[in-house]
């Protein structure tokens, strides 16, 4: 088993760093102020594991989250399918990043805002206060008078708060399984890996020091369904002919085009071009002899032209008439 580490998914946008840095270490906090400062979430970098073997093929992964959340089945085929996002999630991987980013932001603006409402010192009309307000007032009193007010308190905002809290969360467990489908899965734990058929892989996931990881391998199921996008087979065609010979010898007794659309155009021409050639040269002897001595004795008579020329001037005197 030879062991790839993607890189895709560990890329964390500059503001992502910036913000984790004053988590990661408390003593980077130069004064009391800074102690007040409201903070949000921070992005989790962890990484997805590609791993090629023998048996299981060449994109297997290995989901090591936390409580991963996924995209639903029908999601996931739409964005592989329509969105042409198959293999490498980068810009699936950005989108997340700076999604939880800018919602992380709106939350700190939210919380600031909720907070001013216990402080009459702060006039909310006045600015920089009245662009706050205008930003997160009308999410924070989406909820007005659809709870009931508690001891003279309504808990509209904080249930708003607490609403993308919950989104902030799904967000930073969200794993994309690409190429394949979530369900696709299977979910092992470090007490039934016995159960797994690879002593390799067993071997893999003991050194990853977890406790469950689910696993996605051999042939996605969408490439069954569909059709494997003609980039990816280009590219094992000229790139990667292992990937290549281990489909056509794993799979190719699927029906699965695995190789690229310019080749099996190429293929196609070439027997039908053989398949005419075999054709005439089997049945042109059948042709009956006097029908090729009727067709040489009417162009040898003229006979086709001088009818054509009659039809055009009986055609012209109509027009002219």
């Amino acid at each position: 088993m030879t062991l790839i580490e993607s890189n895709v998914f560990t890329s964390i946008n500059p503001f992502v760093l910036l913000s984790q840095t004053a988590y990661d270490n408390p003593t980077s906090i130069k004064n009391y102020l800074e102690i007040f400062v409201f903070k949000g979430s921070i992005f989790n970098n962890s990484s997805n594991i590609f791993y090629t073997d023998s048996v299981e093929g060449y994109y297997n992964l290995i989901v090591t989250q936390k409580n991963p959340v996924f995209l639903p089945n029908w999601i996931s085929e739409i964005i592989q399918i329509f969105g042409n996002q198959h293999i490498n999630t980068t810009n699936l991987r950005t989108l997340q990043e700076w999604s939880f980013e800018f919602l992380n932001k709106f939350r700190i603006l939210c919380e600031i805002r909720a907070a001013m409402w216990w402080w009459l010192m702060f006039n909310p009309y006045q600015e920089p206060f009245n662009t706050l307000r205008v930003l997160t007032e009308w999410y924070l009193t989406a909820f007005t008078g659809t709870f009931p007010i508690i001891l003279g308190i309504d808990i509209g905002p904080s249930i708003s708060i607490s609403l993308l809290g919950f989104l902030l969360d799904g967000l930073n467990r969200l794993v994309f399984t690409m190429p394949y489908l979530p369900s696709e899965g299977e979910n092992f734990t470090i007490n039934d890996l016995s159960s797994l058929d690879n002593t390799a892989l067993i071997n893999l996931i003991n050194k990853l020091g977890v406790d469950e990881v689910r696993i996605f391998r051999y042939l996605p199921s969408l490439w069954y369904k569909y059709p494997i996008p003609d980039n990816i087979r280009e590219y094992w065609y000229t790139k990667k002919p292992e990937i290549l010979e281990y489909f056509l010898k794993n799979y190719g007794n699927l029906g699965i085009d695995f190789l690229p659309e310019r080749i099996l155009q190429a293929e196609y021409e070439s027997r039908i071009n053989h398949q005419v050639m075999m054709t005439t040269g089997n049945h042109f002897h059948e042709i009956p002899t006097n029908f090729i001595c009727s067709i040489n004795q009417l162009l040898d008579n003229n006979i086709i032209i001088n009818e054509i020329v009659k039809v055009s001037q009986i055609y012209g005197n109509i027009f002219h008439s």
